[in-house]
């Protein structure tokens, strides 16, 4: 038989798996940028290799029959923060601003964050400076 969730592990299954995008985009804008990056490192890619087809074309008698292969212009998607760092840091953030009267203590949030894989996190805007 299936056994329900209760409340608290679900808010704890929340904290671990949703996302918060800190990369100061909003979520249609990333969605256009991954695109648009992802086009450009592409097009950059057949740029070189046109271009280095043109030169060994260009000195046909002392060619290398094989072209050397160029190298990728990388660009990788970095993943959103988890919504227990981006909570805990809102908190921290707000507590070191004067505007919550003491430090947050949730032993949920505490909970989630244990579990959470350590991924490198880049906060943009207010969230930027690493409290711990």
């Amino acid at each position: 038989m299936k056994r329900f969730l209760t409340p608290q592990e679900k808010k704890v299954l929340r904290y671990e798996k949703d996302r918060r995008n800190t990369h100061a985009e909003s979520r249609a804008r990333s969605r256009n940028a991954i695109a648009k990056r992802k086009a450009l490192t592409h097009r950059a890619l057949r740029h070189a290799q046109d271009s280095a087809t043109a030169r060994a074309a260009a000195m046909l008698d002392e060619a290398d029959p094989l072209i050397r292969k160029t190298a990728r212009n990388t660009w990788r998607k970095i993943p959103d923060a988890a919504l227990g760092d981006y909570v805990a840091r809102t908190l921290q953030s707000r507590f070191l601003r004067g505007m919550n009267g003491t430090p947050p203590t949730s032993a949920l949030l505490r909970k989630a964050r244990r579990k959470l894989v350590p991924r490198p996190a880049s906060f943009k805007g207010p969230l930027q400076d690493d409290p711990d």
